[in-house]
């Protein structure tokens, strides 16, 4: 990547473009969306936008309508014809509440940023799968806010260091009551006797557009799917654990400790995502 969008001008990815005084830094004031770029199009880009905008609703952004799909599929597509990327990609759009003020901003005004990497490949089944954990010491609770991808993420940070630290891919977050929320980069879905559950919204886990996509095929497929409270326990008597998110798509686990799982219907819903 050599260039970045910001507010619609494009600079160098080296180019200082913040003070100290950015609020994303001082106080991660803003939020953000991962998207997928393939054959030059974003993928769910609708949903996307959606969710962005009712984000910056709950931030009390103004006109926060102004950064619509029309928009957004405009300036990435710029970017990506600036860094000659012309298939697949990982972009992230980054929207941050513009300098002043202490914790009480001075205006409420913002500023959007948008990075994009290029991809080797589509959507890719993983014949190996990921081996995950649980990760317990940072809760993620149900609020306002915690149905979007904020700049506050602590909580998915430490997440991350645990997963190194125990050498897994993955890590589901608890709440404080104990229920499972989601993974640190992913919707969380469990099988069990040809039924999917996955954590409701109520338990605090992100809105994920792909979560939707998964709900809306399951739906296609005749596939029971409840949005319920999980506990850890639920793991381990899963036949079968998938994640999904806006970049990967949907991705089986085929691990968790000594406990090994089955990829049927998972792959079932995968095969389902390439025809989308």
């Amino acid at each position: 990547m050599n260039f970045i969008s910001l507010n619609g001008q494009i600079h160098n990815h080296d180019d200082l473009l913040f003070s100290m005084h950015n609020r994303a830094f001082r106080y991660g004031d803003g939020l953000f969306e991962s998207m997928r770029m393939s054959d030059g199009r974003i993928r769910f880009l609708d949903m996307h936008a959606e969710r962005l905008q009712a984000g910056m609703k709950a931030l009390r952004f103004t006109n926060a309508e102004s950064l619509n799909a029309g928009l957004i599929e405009a300036e990435v597509a710029g970017l990506a014809r600036k860094n000659k990327i012309f298939k697949e990609a990982r972009i992230r759009l980054t929207v941050f509440r513009n300098d002043g003020g202490l914790y009480s901003p001075v205006k409420n005004t913002y500023s959007s940023l948008i990075e994009i990497y290029p991809l080797e490949h589509g959507y890719q089944w993983s014949r190996k799968g990921l081996i995950i954990d649980v990760y317990d010491e940072v809760r993620k609770d149900y609020g306002l806010l915690s149905g979007f991808k904020t700049n506050n993420s602590l909580a998915y940070v430490l997440a991350g260091i645990y997963k190194t630290e125990k050498r897994v891919d993955e890590c589901v977050v608890l709440n404080s009551a104990g229920n499972m929320v989601e993974a640190t980069t992913s919707n969380l879905f469990l099988v069990k006797n040809k039924e999917i559950f996955t954590p409701a919204l109520s338990e605090g886990c992100v809105d994920g557009t792909m979560r939707k996509v998964v709900i809306q095929m399951a739906r296609e497929l005749s596939i029971p799917l409840h949005q319920a409270r999980l506990k850890p326990e639920h793991l381990q008597a899963a036949d079968e654990i998938f994640l999904s998110n806006a970049v990967h798509g949907i991705q089986w686990v085929v691990g968790l400790g000594e406990k090994r799982f089955y990829s049927k219907i998972t792959r079932q819903l995968f095969d389902r995502l390439l025809t989308i």
